[in-house]
């Protein structure tokens, strides 16, 4: 009897690997022909590098055993671009969690940005604020205020990035998550990966993102 439950517990072990395993080929296979298809070049998994280079930003310093894969690099309307998916992990044993998300990421001579992350706000965040962790906030933006975590250093140039297009792009667009440093502008939903037939949209968002912050 214990061997059968045992047993039984191996095959569900193996089903279980084999359904991951089949959705992120499909996932896999997608993204390539997704490359093929923009004229990107596809990396199945991002090096050590591409962590380095990013490692200015927030969401690339968070938990441990981080990983990069399904790489897209191109350039998407004449602008340096890349799209790929990121996971890490946060806490150990059983109260480990592993984090998900697709992220796009621009490199531009037209971006002259202060180090700065936006994301949706939550509890602990307004806890953090009560206890003197800074937020951002604007007088003429009570909407976007509310709904949105603003963090970065230098707080006279943020204030100047940020204006009433901003506010009313992220005000209409709830749920992104965005971070600038100099040339570099990545975007992102928390722990959401995009669907590959939503890549197209994904980088058109994107797009419009690039627009609200490049220098004119």
């Amino acid at each position: 009897m214990i061997e059968l439950i045992v047993l039984g517990g191996v095959v569900v072990v193996i089903i279980v690997i084999y359904i991951f395993w089949y959705h992120e080929n499909r996932r896999q296979k997608a993204f390539k022909q997704i490359a093929e298809s923009l004229n990107f070049t596809f990396s199945r998994k991002g090096d050590t590098s591409l962590l380095d280079a990013l490692g200015d930003f927030h969401v690339f310093s968070q938990g441990h055993s981080r990983r990069i894969s399904n790489v897209l690099t191109g350039r998407f309307n004449d602008i340096p671009t890349m799209v790929m998916d990121y996971k890490y992990t946060t806490g150990g044993g059983k109260s480990s969690h592993i984090w998900q998300q697709t992220v796009l990421a621009f490199e531009s001579d037209k971006l002259v940005l202060p180090g700065f992350i936006l994301r949706p706000e939550n509890l602990f965040d307004k806890i953090g604020s009560f206890l003197g962790k800074k937020d951002i906030n604007f007088e003429s933006a009570p909407v976007f205020s509310k709904r949105y975590l603003l963090r970065g250093d230098d707080e006279e140039s943020i204030r100047k990035l940020f204006n009433e297009w901003v506010f009313e792009y992220y005000e209409r667009h709830p749920g992104l998550s965005t971070e600038g440093h100099g040339k570099k502008l990545i975007y992102y939903r928390v722990s959401k990966r995009v669907s590959p037939d939503r890549i197209q949209a994904f980088l058109q968002e994107g797009y419009e993102i690039f627009g609200l912050f490049k220098s004119h």
